[in-house]
């Protein structure tokens, strides 16, 4: 869908001790899953990112993610999805902001996203125009809450139908690191403000930087 999400430099990729291992494989799979259910459950995925990477000690207590704005970034939305921003005509203007959420030289999201500039206040649309301010944090006046339109898994730590599959991995093979890719999951999502006026469409990519911490130790 998105034509933003790209290879990450080389020296922002994950740099954990996840071996490819069944055991790691399943952990990871299942920490993906979970992270997914904390971002699909609230509202604002800045928020939520933010708690996890803390929770994972990749953020400091003190610490919130920066959004770097690419400026003057321009993108067409596609018209099956413009539609579902029920616009006044198919010719109404819509902004459009293309950013990275990064921390410490780390980028844990890739978001582009498309919105009704009548449907904000002047202030929030040049906060978002000007500043690398996260959307959610720009328009959480608007107490807006999150419709999930699509989700696709662009890589998963087991293959399709492993259970199905015997078990049989040499130990030499399970100590090898685990390859991570540059994307794990994107989320396209509605965001609607508190009275239920549809006024945003986020498009996000999600990295494995969320998940560059030690695996838990094995019993």
């Amino acid at each position: 869908m998105s034509d933003f999400a790209q290879n990450l430099p080389s020296s922002e990729l994950p740099t954990p001790s996840w071996q490819n291992s069944f055991l790691h494989r399943l952990m990871l799979a299942s920490l993906i899953n979970q992270m997914e259910n904390h971002l699909l459950a609230e509202s604002s995925a800045t928020q939520t990112l933010e708690r996890w990477l803390r929770d994972h000690k990749l953020l400091g207590k003190q610490e919130t993610l920066r959004a770097e704005r690419e400026p003057d970034a321009q993108r067409i939305c596609p018209p099956d999805m413009a539609a579902a921003l029920d616009l006044p005509t198919p010719h109404t203007a819509l902004n459009y902001r293309k950013i990275r959420l990064v921390n410490q030289g780390r980028t844990y999201s890739e978001a582009e996203n498309w919105f009704v500039p009548q449907r904000l206040t002047k202030t929030m649309t040049e906060a978002l125009e000007q500043t690398d301010t996260p959307f959610g944090r720009v328009v959480s006046p608007l107490r807006f809450t999150r419709q999930l339109i699509r989700r696709e898994t662009l890589w998963s730590p087991l293959p399709e139908l492993w259970e199905m599959q015997p078990y049989c991995q040499n130990q030499e093979q399970a100590e090898e690191l685990l390859a991570l890719p540059a994307h794990l999951f994107r989320h396209i999502a509605l965001l609607r403000t508190h009275e239920g006026t549809p006024f945003s469409l986020v498009v996000e990519t999600y990295t494995p930087q969320s998940f560059a911490f030690a695996p838990p130790a094995a019993p």
